[in-house]
């Protein structure tokens, strides 16, 4: 089987990060808790404006910034916090050793994504990593799914043998959808809302990765 992964809150805790990060920061700044809440909400679970987001923090921490050296400066800070999530490096191992083909598919930025893999080194648990802004497109366009899958030997691939796994449903869920792909979603505790329940709903990238490997759902 063939799996892709997205990054951000599925394999490494990027809002985790930002939130330990932003708290450090508000302290540093003898800020309060309501500086960090709107901070938080500014960031939009790293889907925010990333122009407005530096202004919210150069606004409330007194910075002396401009607003690309503060998207830089937050930026830095979630790269000093992130970490793979507890188990998934192993779990990704278990795959590969199985001779299952693995990939990460994110969205982002080239230095600011291969940042948090090396960070996490994940790099080794991994057979490929596509990046959005290094491929000129990006999830929810299936183009990037078929980018990852020429990278792992398998654009011929029955699309019934590829795992999106992902946390983001406008993104990965989307995506997966929209390249044929089989998908899973990592809720964190939140409930599925939409029409076209996917494939697999499961509160982390482990218990995902467990169901959909499981002999019940692999023979649906």
């Amino acid at each position: 089987m063939i799996w892709l992964f997205d990054l951000d809150n599925t394999l490494v805790g990027r809002d985790d990060a930002f939130a330990a990060w932003a708290a450090t920061a508000v302290a540093d700044a003898g800020r309060g808790p309501d500086d960090l809440a709107a901070i938080v909400a500014a960031d939009q679970g790293g889907f925010g404006s990333k122009a407005a987001l530096a202004r919210e923090l150069i606004d409330r921490l007194g910075w002396a910034d401009d607003v690309p050296a503060g998207i830089e400066r937050f930026r830095g800070g979630i790269l000093e916090h992130v970490r793979a999530y507890d188990g998934v490096l192993f779990s990704l191992d278990v795959l590969r050793g199985a001779g299952h083909r693995v990939a990460v598919v994110t969205n982002g930025t080239s230095a600011q994504q291969r940042g948090k893999v090396a960070r996490c080194g994940l790099e080794t648990h991994v057979d490929a990593v596509v990046v959005s802004e290094e491929e000129g497109v990006a999830k929810p366009d299936p183009r990037i799914v078929e980018i990852a899958l020429d990278r792992l030997g398998a654009a011929d691939v029955d699309r019934h043998q590829v795992w999106m796994v992902g946390d983001a449903a406008h993104a990965d869920v989307a995506v997966g959808r929209a390249a044929g792909t089989r998908t899973a979603w990592v809720s964190h505790g939140r409930s599925w809302d939409g029409p076209d329940r996917p494939d697999v709903v499961a509160a982390t990238t482990r218990e995902a990765i467990a169901r959909a490997a499981s002999p019940a759902v692999r023979s649906r």
